[in-house]
């Protein structure tokens, strides 16, 4: 009997020291986008790393519990404070121009960033001590740059930058990745690869703004708050961006245009798709006897109905009640204002988005053309008609009516006609069907799921305190260097000494002999 109580005891023992082991790695998680889509990708990382032993704390906007290894900071009511600013400035319908679109989208990260910055969650974590050791910090590289000044407030640890956002436009100077804007559509814009001259200067120009914008008048705003929050010693967060060892970006190339991305860039595109949703008998129930199969209309977390208008809600209520034979998922946050709703539609205020997309009955998606939920619709091989409203909506719109999976409705031109031609169209078309299943397997053909290699990817940052052999030199060399504009400065200095020398040398004549012609 002793013997088995001493290995008993052993075991416990062993694997508390394992456990101990384990979960001796912190993790400070920077939430900085205060979207529910945006939490919903980060959280699939963090509880994944929770499951694997390691400590968090996490800067979170959406209200979570804390508990043994994972300590929530939450910032109560961040959007709502955002949008009564904001929101009274915000016109919707014109942010399908580029120009307005990115110019928009640094405002509102600045605004968002001076709220954030006086927050008492900010302070929470100031209230650390310097001392309290975290193996790595994870930031939504998104925006919120100046909590990067966390890096140095916490003696430097690794970091790890990550972004639901596709591939934001400062990877590029944040990991030394090429810019070619001959043929890399910005994301304010709906041009392919195949740009003509006119659309490949306006797309130039358009990432011209968006580098100058972001520079100088949006980073600029970010280091004043990090240097008031950390001091004035505190490094630039622009600098300390590109100490990323890895970043984790949400794009796949099944689904995105050609991108050259450096070996510290690792695309984990669609690692959300895969989370378990609970479905509720009601929703089954009407999904099962739905004649023709349902579609599902959703557009996201960042669009409330009230910012369709009341001719458009009536619009798509009419298209919905004229087409008995399909049943319609609605995701709409104001149902009451309805009116008295057709057997064949179901509105919800919440659905469980990605579960109804997996069910072989699910027949179409109308969309906002979130990406994450455009990610959704692929993996799960549903066609999807997409009504963009700002953003990367546009681009990822255009996306799929290239590859022949999706139509696009600009929100502003939608009507009752089109959208029902719209819906008909595709259900009545087998290859939007065809090449969005074929589409889906090119997404699905992966050597490991893509939260599986965005965790390896970063407990491999923890296990070796840092990757920095993937980094590009260049990010700790000047301009000059990178481009050599020293090496040509001293041969044209060089030419140019020559040149002048030889011409001097040659333009001196030989004085003339007049002897001879005297004595002639």
């Amino acid at each position: 009997m002793a013997p088995k109580i001493i290995a008993f005891c052993t075991t416990v023992l062993a694997l508390s020291a394992l456990f101990q082991t384990v979960a001796s790695d912190n993790i400070l998680y920077l939430e900085t986008l205060a979207t529910k889509s945006h939490h919903i990708w980060s959280k699939q990382i963090y509880d994944r790393l929770y499951e694997n032993g390691h400590n968090l704390t996490i800067l979170s906007f959406e209200t979570e519990k804390s508990i043994p290894g994972k300590t929530f900071l939450v910032v109560e009511n961040f959007i709502e404070r955002v949008m009564a600013e904001y929101g009274q400035d915000w016109d919707y319908s014109d942010l399908g121009n580029p120009f307005k679109n990115i110019m928009s989208m640094y405002d509102f990260y600045n605004m968002a960033s001076r709220i954030l910055a006086k927050d008492d969650t900010v302070r929470q974590l100031l209230a650390y001590p310097k001392t309290f050791k975290f193996d790595l910090v994870i930031h939504d590289l998104t925006m919120g740059q100046f909590l990067l000044g966390f890096i140095d407030y916490f003696g430097n640890p690794p970091l790890v930058s990550v972004s639901a956002f596709n591939i934001p436009p400062h990877v590029t100077t944040m990991a030394d990745a090429p810019l070619r804007t001959t043929h890399m559509p910005h994301y304010a814009s709906s041009y392919n690869p195949q740009m003509n001259f006119i659309e490949r200067v306006k797309n130039t120009l358009y990432w011209g703004l968006d580098i100058f914008y972001r520079n100088h008048i949006y980073m600029r705003n970010e280091d004043r708050r990090a240097k008031h929050l950390f001091g004035k010693d505190t490094a630039s967060v622009k600098q300390i961006e590109k100490r990323s060892d890895v970043i984790l970006v949400n794009m796949d190339f099944s689904m995105d245009y050609y991108q050259a991305l450096p070996p510290n860039v690792i695309p984990v595109g669609g690692l959300h798709v895969s989370r378990r949703e609970e479905v509720a008998p009601i929703v089954k129930q009407f999904i099962a006897r739905a004649d023709k199969g349902v579609i599902l209309l959703s557009f996201g977390t960042s669009i409330d109905n009230n910012m369709l208008g009341d001719q458009l809600n009536e619009d798509i209520f009419n298209v919905f009640r004229s087409m008995p034979d399909y049943g319609f998922i609605w995701k709409n946050t104001n149902p009451e204002n309805l009116g008295s709703i057709p057997p064949n539609l179901l509105v919800l205020k919440w659905v469980p988005q990605s579960a109804i997309l997996s069910n072989p009955r699910t027949k179409l998606f109308i969309s906002h053309g979130g990406l994450l939920s455009l990610q959704e619709a692929t993996w799960h091989g549903v066609p999807v008609v997409a009504l963009p409203f700002f953003v990367d909506q546009f681009s990822n719109a255009e996306k799929l009516v290239k590859a022949g999976v999706g139509i696009s409705l600009p929100s502003n031109e939608v009507n009752e006609t089109n959208l029902r031609e719209s819906i008909v169209r595709i259900v009545g078309e087998p290859s939007y069907y065809e090449k969005m299943k074929e589409r889906s397997y090119h997404f699905k053909g992966q050597p490991q799921h893509p939260l599986d290699r965005a965790v390896f990817w970063i407990e491999k940052v923890i296990e070796n305190k840092g990757l920095g052999y993937l980094r590009s030199p260049a990010l700790d060399m000047n301009v000059f260097r990178v481009y050599g504009l020293d090496m040509i400065g001293v041969v044209l200095l060089t030419v140019t000494i020559y040149y002048l020398i030889v011409r001097r040398h040659i333009g001196k004549k030989a004085p003339v002999d007049n002897s001879k012609s005297k004595k002639d």
